[in-house]
């Protein structure tokens, strides 16, 4: 990815909802079962400092906060692939760390990080050009030891500037690490202050059930959220994403049957695909969507967008808001009026037989 510096370009045209112009502040939802009330989109904050600028990532951050957004969403290794090695994965903590210091605005803001997917070392991950080589990353993440919490934890903590974040999520499953000692390790750190809330993201239905149980016998600080992809359209069966996971029907029983465990969405937009035949095609997964059903519920989509004067993009986050059970989107933009644009998805009305259209649409 190219460093950002489109955020003076112009926002996407053919709309009736003017991108950017809220007339209300952003609604919340709770987190879970947690009392916790957060805002109906997090925003994703992985090329803060790498793809975007400082001043790129302040625009967005001080943009959706006007807009009365308080989830931030970041990473541990977010985003040592860019570039060619200058970058080793703090950069989005620090970004957000300085933001918070200078705005002065900690209690304001809903702060969640994740650990396990940070290269142990980053540079063995490059190949001669200094470019990420995606075949090697997967005998070189951190894991989830009980030494690697503890760690992570602090050191995230020192990257943002806070004693504390408000979740705290298992970025990927390490299977090689005993589920207990994870989250034993999890509910120390908890129980310390450091973090208020744990969760998981790229996990399976049966192993956020699995630490449900070990948490109950224990007493131990469950999960109270997963992020997983999720987005309108839906891949092929049995598609292999590596270690990242989609939303699956295994997974949507499972959160319909316990809304303690809420699910955040990440890549809803899937790289922008909806409104460009050019990106689906150049999309590095679009293999794995590539189906009929795809094809017929972009059909559906799109119709319904033109009739609503709002674009694909647009209507693919207003679906999503309005998921039972509740399902909080990642929002990410490369430009600020894109960025408006996305938020302007709020003011989307839907009917009951609208999103019964949209939710049957497909083979």
């Amino acid at each position: 990815m190219e460093k950002a510096t489109g955020w003076l370009s112009p926002a996407p045209t053919g709309c009736a909802i003017l991108a950017g112009i809220m007339t209300k502040q952003m609604p919340k939802v709770e987190l879970g079962k947690t009392g916790e009330h957060v805002s109906r989109f997090s925003l994703g904050c992985m090329y803060m400092g790498t793809g975007l600028t400082r001043e790129a990532s302040y625009a967005a951050l001080d943009r959706f906060a006007e807009a009365g957004g308080d989830f931030l969403d970041t990473a541990n290794c977010y985003a040592w692939w860019i570039g060619h090695g200058e970058h080793c994965g703090d950069e989005s903590e620090r970004m957000i760390g300085d933001w918070i210091r200078e705005r002065r605005n900690r209690q304001r803001v809903f702060l969640a990080t994740k650990f396990g997917a940070r290269m142990r070392d980053h540079t063995r991950c490059r190949d001669a050009a200094g470019n990420a080589d995606w075949g090697r990353v997967n005998d070189h993440f951190e894991g989830a030891s009980a030494a690697t919490v503890a760690r992570a934890v602090d050191d995230s903590l020192r990257r943002l500037g806070t004693d504390y974040v408000d979740l705290c999520y298992v970025h990927i499953d390490t299977r090689t690490v005993p589920l207990a000692e994870t989250l034993e390790a999890l509910d120390r750190v908890v129980r310390a202050g450091k973090v208020r809330h744990v969760a998981c993201s790229n996990f399976r239905a049966w192993r956020i059930e699995e630490a449900r149980q070990l948490c109950d016998r224990h007493g131990w600080s469950p999960f109270v959220a997963v992020q997983q992809q999720y987005s309108y359209l839906r891949p092929r069966p049995g598609a292999d994403f590596g270690i990242d996971l989609n939303v699956d029907d295994e997974l949507s029983d499972y959160l319909r049957a316990h809304e303690e465990v809420t699910l955040v969405a990440y890549s809803p937009l899937l790289k922008g695909i909806y409104e460009d035949a050019q990106k689906r095609a150049a999309f590095y997964n679009w293999h794995l969507f590539d189906t009929e059903d795809s094809r017929e519920r972009l059909r559906v989509l799109t119709e319904m967008a033109r009739e609503l004067g709002v674009s694909n993009h647009q209507l693919v986050y207003a679906w999503l808001l309005r998921q039972k059970p509740a399902v909080v989107p990642l929002l990410a933009a490369t430009d600020l009026p894109r960025l408006d644009h996305n938020l302007a998805a709020l003011e989307i009305e839907l009917s009951a037989a609208q999103l019964a259209t949209l939710d049957r649409a497909g083979l």
